[in-house]
Order: structure tokens, then C-alpha cells, then sequence
């Protein structure tokens, strides 16, 4: 009996449904990139612009004031006009002098003079004025040294106007001061909206005027750590800052 052979057949495996379902699968991923890629785009280009303003200030004692005088006289002729303005200077800046003002904080105008009918319908002869600007530190008695000066021959005191040294020291506190609010206010906004990236694009300042012709009454608790605020009052220097920030 011959003996037979027999051989084993492995069915093929169907190849019908690979291709489709490899290039759905593929679409489907491409699709996601693309969906990812565009909401990543919206994301980037679309960004919330917000503008806030923040608010510093700095409040210090106020350590000089600016007295400017002027003096005028009047005579038959010029030079006599002229030279009795001289004399009303010299007792004015002996005045300043002897209420503890500086020489070197004493300064005066050159002398004018012009025909009185020139300031009054009628008048004769000449009128000859300057004036002497004037820095103190004793702030807390500039009342009592205007009424010298009008007692000494001043014709016009203006009102004293006060200022404090280091003046861009303090700026630049009341500055950051503002910066500070701000983040603090734009960090509540990002928050709410769910924003926690953050770009400044704009900065804006705005400053209070460095000097002022009164200061406000110092609290309790300042007078009794400031000796000099307590005498001369409070000036306040405040900053502005408005930023705008693109939030994503």
C-alpha cells in the first residue's frame, strides 16, 4: 500500500476590510490634528484685551516752601523808581534771611521799569519792580513770614507753594504702588474669565503735580512717628497707571 501524503491548506485571511478600515482610522486622525491645530489658532489669535487703571500714592511731610515777592515803587524818574526798589529788596531779603531762609535759596529778577501810565489811567512819573523767590524749610510758620514781608515793603506775596525733596524717589514708589494694584486687579479679572496667560501691551502714566499750595493734616498714628508731619502737614504724591493686557 503506497502511503499518501496529505497537506495541510491555512485558509487565507481576508484582506477585504484592512485598507477601509486603515484609511478611516487615518482621516479620523488627521481630522483631530486639524481640529486641534485650528482651536489652538483661534486660541492664539483671539486673545481678551483688558485694560485696567491702578492707583498709588505716597504720602510724605511737607518739607519746603516757595515764597515769590514782588516789589515795586514808584518816583518821578526812572532811576529813582529803580533805586528805591533796590532799598525795599534789601529789607525784604533781610527779612528772608533772618527767618532762616538760605542766601543760596534767595534768588531775584532783574529790575523793570516803565511809565506808570502805563499800569493806572493818569498816573505821572515811573514804576519800577522785580521779584525775589524764595525757598524755606519752616514750613509750619510761612503765614508769619508773609506777613513780615508785607510789613517789610512786599507790594504782592503769592500764596506759598509747597514741595518735597527726593521727589523722584517718591514717584517712583507711588509707581509701583500703582503697578501693583493693577496686577492685583487684572490677576481677579484672568481669574474669573478662566485666563492664566497674561502679556502687557500698553503702559500709561499719569502723575499728580509735585507741588501744591496746602497739604492735609497728618492721622494720629503718622504725627507720632513723624515729628515733622505733625508740624507741616501731609503732601500726597499719587500716580495713575493704566495697562492693557491681552489675556488667553
Amino acid at each position: 500500500m503506497e502511503p499518501t501524503f496529505t497537506q495541510k491548506i491555512e485558509p487565507t485571511p481576508s484582506q477585504s476590510s484592512c485598507p477601509m478600515n486603515f484609511s478611516f482610522k487615518k482621516v479620523l486622525a488627521m481630522l483631530g490634528v486639524a481640529l486641534v491645530i485650528l482651536i489652538l489658532w483661534q486660541w492664539i489669535s483671539s486673545p481678551m484685551i483688558v485694560t485696567v487703571t491702578g492707583i498709588g500714592d505716597v504720602s510724605v511731610p511737607a518739607t519746603n516752601a516757595t515764597v515769590t515777592t514782588t516789589v515795586s515803587a514808584n518816583s518821578d524818574s526812572a532811576q529813582g523808581a529803580m533805586t528805591a526798589v533796590k532799598a525795599r529788596a534789601e529789607a525784604v531779603k533781610s527779612i528772608l534771611v533772618g527767618s532762616g531762609v538760605a542766601e543760596s535759596d534767595i534768588s531775584e529778577s532783574q529790575i523793570t521799569s516803565y511809565p506808570a501810565s502805563l499800569v493806572a489811567v493818569g498816573a505821572t512819573g515811573y514804576q519800577a519792580a522785580l521779584q525775589i523767590v524764595a525757598k524755606t524749610a519752616h514750613v509750619s510758620t510761612v503765614g508769619d513770614l508773609v506777613a513780615s514781608l508785607y510789613a517789610a515793603g512786599a507790594s504782592l506775596v503769592t500764596q506759598p507753594v509747597l514741595s518735597v525733596e527726593n521727589q523722584s524717589d517718591l514717584e517712583a514708589k507711588a509707581t509701583d504702588a500703582a503697578i501693583k494694584d493693577a496686577k492685583s486687579q487684572i490677576s481677579k479679572i484672568a481669574l474669573k474669565n478662566l485666563k492664566f496667560v497674561r502679556k502687557t501691551v500698553l503702559l500709561t502714566e499719569q502723575t499728580s503735580a509735585n507741588t501744591s499750595t496746602s497739604t492735609s493734616k497728618a492721622d494720629i498714628l503718622t504725627e507720632s512717628q513723624n515729628q515733622l508731619a505733625a508740624q507741616n502737614g501731609v503732601f500726597q504724591i499719587t500716580k495713575a497707571v493704566s495697562i492693557s493686557y491681552k489675556l488667553w
